[in-house]
């Protein structure tokens, strides 16, 4: 069994970078990857905030991948679930926190193990 062939969902990465032209900078969001294998995992029920102005959706939960995969804290990741199944299901957008790297052992019994798990903030307002 490999635990790669548990990434069922696919993310696009998004990162703000600095872009110079001539004396200034500018901030430019970039696409850094798309369709990175990936699992999203649920930690809790969303969180629903009724205000005066507006509604709001906030929900903690993670996504692991492979340590190859480039995910900064701060990107912005688009996570499509099932559609490495092929299944329809509307996008989530969320944004990554410091990637936790863990790493296969000398002589593993199992391939695959090594992976990196994300926390993300999710965060929506209408």
């Amino acid at each position: 069994m490999d635990f790669r062939d548990w990434y069922t969902d696919r993310m696009d990465i998004y990162r703000t970078e600095p872009v110079e032209e001539g004396a200034l900078t500018r901030q430019e969001r970039r696409q850094i990857a798309a369709g990175a294998p990936c699992r999203l995992f649920h930690t809790g029920g969303n969180k629903l905030t009724l205000e005066r102005e507006a509604a709001s959706v906030g929900q903690s939960d993670w996504v692991q991948c492979g340590n190859e995969v480039d995910v900064r804290a701060g990107d912005e990741l688009i996570i499509r679930p099932g559609a490495e199944l092929n299944r329809q299901s509307p996008p989530l957008r969320a944004f990554a926190g410091q990637p936790n790297q863990y790493f296969e052992p000398f002589g593993a019994a199992l391939p695959g193990l090594a992976h990196q798990e994300i926390p993300l903030e999710r965060k929506e307002r209408t």
